[in-house]
Order: C-alpha cells, then structure tokens, then sequence
C-alpha cells in the first residue's frame, strides 16, 4: 500500500495525495491548517495541490512505552496522522501519594479509555496521552489523599469508581470516553514493612486471646461437668434414699398388714371355737365341768409360757389355790 501511494504521488507530482483509512483508525483532513473533515475507514484520495489543498493532519502524541527493566517512560511522537479509536489502555508510573494520615505511598493505576471525538482530542487539547497521564497523577494524589492508610487498602473498589467519574468528565471536553481505571498496585514502602510489623502484632494478639478464651471456656466446661457429675450423684443418692425408704415403708406395711390378718384369723379362730364350745355346752348338761376344764386349760397354758420363759407377763388368778383346786378336781373326775 506505501508502494501504490508512493507511485501515485510520484506521477502526480505530489498534487494527489493517497491512503487507505485501516478500521478501528481515523485520518484528521485539514485545509491550509484548518480542519476539513475527518477522513473514515477506507480508501482516501486527495487533492493536496503542494500543500494548498487537502491533506492529512500531523500531530504530536505521546506513547506510554516500558523499557527493560520494566519502568514506564512517556514518550512524545511528533508528526502522528492516525488516530484510534479503538479501546486504549494506557498503565500509568507509580505516582506517590500521602494519605490522610501522611503516610506517603506509591500507586500505579491503569486506565481504559476510547477517543470518542477526534477533532476535539487534537484540537481542543495538546497531546491528550500527555494531558491524559497528569490528569490521572493530580486525580489519583486527591482522591487517595481523602483516606487513611488502612482504608485506602480496602477501598480499592470505591477509590476506582471515584476516579472514573472525575476522569470521565475531566476528560468530556477533550472527546475522550474514560470506560474503566484500576489502581494495578499500592507500594507502602517504609511503611510496609511498618504495617508487616502492626499486622504480626495484631496477630499475635489475636492468637493469645483465641488461645485465652480457649483455655477459659476449656475450664468453664470442665466446671460445669464436674457440677453437673455432682448434681446427678446426689440426684441419684436422693432417689435411692426416697426408694429405699419407700421400700421399707412398704415392707412394714406388708408386715403389719399380715400381722394384722394373722390376728384377726387368729381371733376368728378363737371366735369360732367359743362358738363351738358355747353351743356344746348348750346341747350339754355339763356346763360346769366344761367350763372348768376349759379354765383348766387356760391356767396350763399360762403355766407353761412361765415356766419356759416365753411371756414376760403372766396374769393369773387372784387367788392361785384355785387352779390347784382345779386341777385337784379334775383329777377325781378322771378316776
């Protein structure tokens, strides 16, 4: 394509001028130093006339370019006649910064932006890569210089859509859209090693207290167990207390209860022989000899349990000759 311009401008003496507009590029076509049109993507003939008539501007834009060990140098390019339009992303030097609390920093940021107007970014402002990177240096220092240092480090995301808007409409009057800015990196310098130093500390603390907090609520649950174990033993002593006297309660009332039927058979039986006797000694003539017999009996039975030592009370008659009597009586009766 430089072969057929070259040809072209050969044959006519320079009169005509011929470029091809590439996509995603514009060429600024001027008239004796006045803006003429803006020259779109595709083939361009003009009608240079040796400089009187049409012919594609020249500019000076800077270029940011990294050099070998990897710093960033702003450098100005003279007689430039394409202009992109394409998305642009410019990474910026670090520019220090002293924060809210005068700790000085170093930041670096990245910025994405579109040449919306090129007749406004050649005309209205002199090398807009230039004017775009002191820009970004002065709104970087205001916006970080609001925060504190601790802040600033979590508030990368704020910070970035803060500078964006203030870049955006900074730059609007240049024909320059600002899409995005990224802070890429934050340099503490000094004070990182000093922020290293804060955040081991505050570490360390944090562990001492975890571990405090472990060994009291270690020892708390320990208490609480041991209270608990000792709550339940004496629950456990109370209830065998309570069934145990339960259960010799109701021994005992089992035990009276039977001593109680026993008597009461024991009467019953004992009735049931008085009956028995009354009704012999009603269908009997002898009465009196029964009942001496039966007194006989009573008085031997009182007898025996004094002799053996089985009662400690022994009730007897008023007068004793009577049971000798008695007995006497009883013994003629038999013979």
């Amino acid at each position: 394509m430089s072969l057929v311009r070259t040809v072209i401008e050969i044959f006519t003496l320079g009169a005509v001028q011929f470029t091809v507009v590439r996509q995603g590029e514009i060429r600024v076509v001027e008239n004796r130093g006045k803006f003429r049109k803006i020259a779109q993507p595709g083939p361009l003939l003009l009608f240079s006339l040796w400089g009187l008539g049409d012919t594609i501007g020249k500019f000076t834009i800077s270029q940011l370019i990294r050099n070998e060990r990897g710093q960033i140098h702003l450098v100005p390019r003279r007689n430039v006649e394409v202009i992109s339009t394409r998305m642009q992303v410019d990474d910026y030097p670090k520019e220090s910064v002293i924060t809210r609390d005068n700790a000085t920093i170093y930041i670096d940021a990245v910025v994405y932006y579109r040449v919306m107007d090129p007749k406004k970014a050649v005309y209205e402002v002199q090398d807009y890569v230039s004017a775009l990177q002191k820009l970004v240096q002065s709104a970087l220092r205001d916006e970080c210089g609001k925060y504190e240092l601790d802040e600033l480090l979590v508030s990368r995301d704020q910070i970035n859509s803060r500078l964006r808007i203030v870049m955006d409409e900074a730059t609007d009057p240049w024909g320059i859209k600002v899409d995005r800015v990224e802070i890429k990196d934050i340099d503490l310098g000094t004070f990182g090693k000093i922020l290293a130093e804060q955040r081991q500390a505050e570490t360390r603390r944090r562990t001492d207290i975890t571990e405090a907090e472990g060994k009291k609520r270690s020892e708390i649950l320990r208490a609480e167990g041991d209270a608990e174990a000792r709550l339940l033993f004496a629950r456990s002593e109370k209830e065998a207390r309570v069934l145990s006297a339960e259960g010799d309660k109701s021994a005992k009332i089992l035990a009276a209860e039977a001593e109680a039927e026993a008597t009461l058979k024991t009467r019953e039986a004992e009735a049931q022989g008085f009956m028995m006797i009354q009704k012999a000694l009603q269908q009997s003539d002898q009465t009196d000899r029964m009942l001496r017999l039966l007194q006989i009996q009573k008085s031997a039975e009182a007898a025996s349990a004094l002799a053996t030592g089985a009662a400690t009370k022994i009730y007897l008659p008023a007068d004793v000759t009577n049971l000798f009597g008695l007995i006497k009586g009883k013994a003629e009766d038999l013979s």
